[in-house]
């Protein structure tokens, strides 16, 4: 379906995502919106009251404080709630406004015998102004409003064909201004997806680099149960350098390539390039799961890179890996990475191409 560019643009997901975004961004917007439509509604009212045009017990009366109240409601509702579903929240509003708005227009023209432009106009209109509502909430809302004066043409003994022809023709007009928004809108929000995606990644690799390693760290911290552990593994390519000087550099880089293709198919939740050689890769473990990673060496064995340049003949690694367990207080991921580091250390200086395992130490203070 072409039409809506909400159904098509997106994926589900990322389509959802757009949507809270949006919602954040909205959410002062919308209120302003909301009181703006209460002092409009109650200037009316006493507008009305002031010029005697409306007795207090109207019917007219009645449905415009009915909606100040519906506004009201909303208003306290997006105090107490989140942003998350604010665009929901908003079209219910909007659905319901547009059949009191309905019933509105069809009890002005029994009492007035005309309904003039402005009115539907107006409500067509002020539809556009609520940002978080697509092309698609916002066909429904114009449909109610033209089904409305529709019946009202057919069953009323007042003719409005004009206002529904200006009605019509005002709805094609900001149907096609909508369209253009949601592109718009989506378009740059795909820049921007764009623009986080390549500052957290490593272009040569594809992992996740640096930059991204400390926010994602926290979200998986944050997923961690009691009892359950938390494994850091810091993975340093041994002798890179002499394959460097004597490979080139452009060797090299196959080589970080080929490392890093082999650690994302490792049981891990996060894989980044830290930097250099070095690699990180982190997972939450159960406790038969304490031997993460021990056999990393042998996988680098089984499939070997050449490397003349290495006492070994091919490519290997050392691994430092550190476990903390998820006690009275959450694993720190600095001390995490400091365990890890003399882990590394300690593996470089037992000749290399080993892991080694260690325990955070409970009684480190935790490094800020």
């Amino acid at each position: 379906m072409r039409l809506i560019p909400a159904v098509f643009y997106f994926s589900s997901a990322t389509e959802h995502n757009f949507q809270n975004q949006l919602n954040k961004s909205s959410m002062r917007l919308a209120d302003a919106s909301l009181y703006l439509v209460t002092l409009f509604l109650l200037s009316f009212i006493f507008m009305s009251w002031f010029n005697q045009q409306e007795p207090a017990n109207s019917t007219i009366t009645i449905l415009r404080v009915v909606m100040v109240l519906l506004s009201i409601v909303l208003i306290i509702i997006n105090k107490t709630l989140s942003s998350e579903y604010l665009h929901s929240r908003f079209f219910i509003y909007a659905v319901l406004f547009c059949f009191l708005f309905s019933y509105f227009f069809w009890v002005y023209v029994q009492r007035y015998s005309e309904l003039k432009e402005g009115g539907p106009m107006l409500v067509a209109a002020a539809f556009i102004a609520i940002p978080m509502l697509h092309l698609g909430h916002k066909l429904v809302l114009w449909s109610i409003i033209g089904i409305a004066l529709i019946f009202i043409e057919l069953f009323s003994s007042t003719s409005i064909a004009w206002t529904l022809y200006f009605y019509f023709s005002i709805v094609i007009v900001l149907a096609i201004v909508q369209y253009q928004l949601d592109i718009l809108l989506r378009k740059q929000y795909k820049a921007e997806l764009f623009e986080t995606e390549k500052a957290n990644t490593d272009q040569l690799t594809g992992m996740h680099n640096r930059h991204s390693f400390d926010r994602r760290c926290k979200a998986l911290i944050n997923k961690l149960a009691p009892s359950q552990y938390l494994g850091l593994a810091m993975i340093d390519v041994d002798y890179f350098k002499n394959y460097n000087d004597n490979y080139g550099h452009l060797e090299g880089d196959n080589v970080l390539i080929a490392v890093a293709n082999r650690l994302k198919h490792c049981d891990a939740d996060i894989v980044v390039r830290f930097g250099g050689e070095e690699f990180i890769l982190v997972k939450i473990l159960q406790a038969n799961e304490l031997d993460w990673l021990s056999d990393l060496p042998k996988r680098f064995a089984d499939d070997p890179i050449a490397h003349q340049y290495s006492p070994f003949n091919r490519i290997t690694v050392s691994a430092g890996i550190a476990i903390d367990k998820y006690t009275t207080y959450r694993p720190s991921i600095k001390s995490l990475l400091a365990t890890a580091d003399v882990g590394v250390y300690k593996a470089k200086n037992a000749g290399r191409n080993i892991s080694i395992t260690d325990f955070v130490d409970p009684k480190q203070p935790e490094i800020e």
